[in-house]
């Protein structure tokens, strides 16, 4: 598999008058060239953390203390502000979390539009207005709306348009960052077959944060399991959703709705993630699975446990007996 972009133990901590919080601690993954890889986890498992690292825009209490994130065979980590800068937009490109953070409540969408195309892009004016309205073609907007401010977009048109934003100048990798937590589940739906539709048509790599395990099934590729701030799982996401190998995993999918268990009980993960100002030692989901042992006072490293598939977890090669226990309330309850 060619990698686009290689994350090898990346480390961003916060500074806070108690210590550094280790919010992301020796992340490792891959994304392909072409293909859409989701990163999943409870919140403050660190996945936004690990996205704004790669695009370059954590607040100033936050820095990247170890690691590499090599894109196009160079490291994101070592780049210069303005050697980043000159990646951004055209090479690697963000869809922030809340959409209306992506637009200018003070500019009509045209604006937005021709200051990315022209600054960034230099294009022409001219060049730059049969851009945006064949941007806005690609993700479903009627070129008149070009002419309108943002108050006046519904939710699922905001998100489309900051897509659009972010598409602008053919970037190779997008970074979604929970592009569609806050919209109801039609038009969800609609946003992720728009982001689906994109990266097929234009052979564009995306990472897509979430925390819903549902829009990972449906959107991505590959998954990448976060928790207190490592990957704990990775692979395909057929391979990971249908036979995961971690008891995080196993809860993940337990704690959200299956049609083919249809009214059946959800099961959740009983307790609360670690503190990252003073992490545990060892496996950091330890304290809260149910199959920890002894040897789990051990931290255990990230393998390739089947071909493409990686798991940090001692008890690994037991999983097919430890899944249909995961899936008792019960065995969380303990």
């Amino acid at each position: 598999m060619d990698a686009l972009l290689d994350v090898r133990d990346l480390a961003v901590h916060y500074r806070t008058a108690a210590g550094p919080v280790r919010a992301v601690d020796g992340a490792s993954f891959t994304v392909p060239a072409a293909g859409i890889v989701g990163l999943v986890g409870e919140s403050g498992c660190g996945k936004s953390t690990l996205g704004r690292a790669l695009m370059g825009v954590l607040p100033r209490s936050a820095s990247i203390a170890a690691g590499q994130a090599v894109f196009e065979g160079r490291d994101l980590v070592t780049l210069s502000p303005a050697e980043r800068r000159k990646l951004l937009w055209r090479r690697l490109a963000f869809v922030p979390q809340t959409a209306m953070n992506a637009l200018d409540p003070v500019q009509r969408l045209a604006a937005q539009m021709q200051e990315v195309l022209v600054e960034r892009g230099g294009l022409s004016r001219a060049a730059a207005g049969a851009r945006a309205v064949e941007l806005f073609a690609m993700v479903g907007l009627d070129a008149g709306r070009l002419r309108d401010w943002p108050h006046q977009f519904s939710g699922g048109m905001r998100q489309r348009a900051s897509i659009a934003l972010a598409l602008a100048l053919n970037p190779a990798l997008l970074i979604a960052d929970e592009p569609v937590t806050a919209l109801d589940v039609i038009v969800q739906r609609q946003i992720l077959d728009v982001m689906r539709d994109l990266q097929s048509r234009l052979g564009l790599a995306m990472i897509l944060v979430t925390h819903d395990v549902a829009v990972v099934a449906y959107a991505c590729d590959r998954v990448v399991v976060m928790y207190a701030g490592r990957v704990v799982e990775s692979g395909p996401v057929r391979a990971v959703l249908e036979a995961p190998l971690h008891p995080y995993t196993m809860g993940l999918m337990n704690a959200f709705p299956d049609l083919e268990r249809a009214g059946g009980e959800l099961v959740p993960i009983e307790g609360a993630p670690p503190s990252l100002l003073n992490p545990p030692t060892g496996c950091r989901f330890a304290a809260r699975c149910p199959f920890a042992v002894a040897r789990c006072e051990k931290d255990p490293a990230l393998l390739e446990q089947a071909p493409d598939h990686h798991v940090a977890c001692w008890r690994a090669a037991e999983a097919p007996a430890l899944r249909p226990l995961a899936s008792e309330a019960a065995t969380w309850s303990r």
